[in-house]
């Protein structure tokens, strides 16, 4: 019986640690993760910037080129 109250205590002990030290942990690794986010969303916005920039400007290039065929 003291075996397996010795192992809950540790277990218990061990765990209370490991919370401890993750409440620690959390706020950093929180923080980069939220970093990395920001950073895919600002990449994946300017590359949907630029590709709409692209397309508008094709879509006028070739109006224009039909446009002076035509004429």
């Amino acid at each position: 019986m003291m075996r397996f109250a010795a192992g809950l205590t540790a277990t218990g002990v061990i765990g209370f640690l490991l919370l401890e030290a993750l409440k620690i942990l959390m706020v950093p690794v929180t923080a980069w993760v939220m970093g990395l986010l920001a950073l895919a969303l600002k990449i994946l916005l300017i590359t949907l910037g630029l590709v709409a920039a692209i397309g508008v400007g094709a879509f006028f290039y070739r109006r224009s080129r039909k446009a002076s065929e035509v004429a």
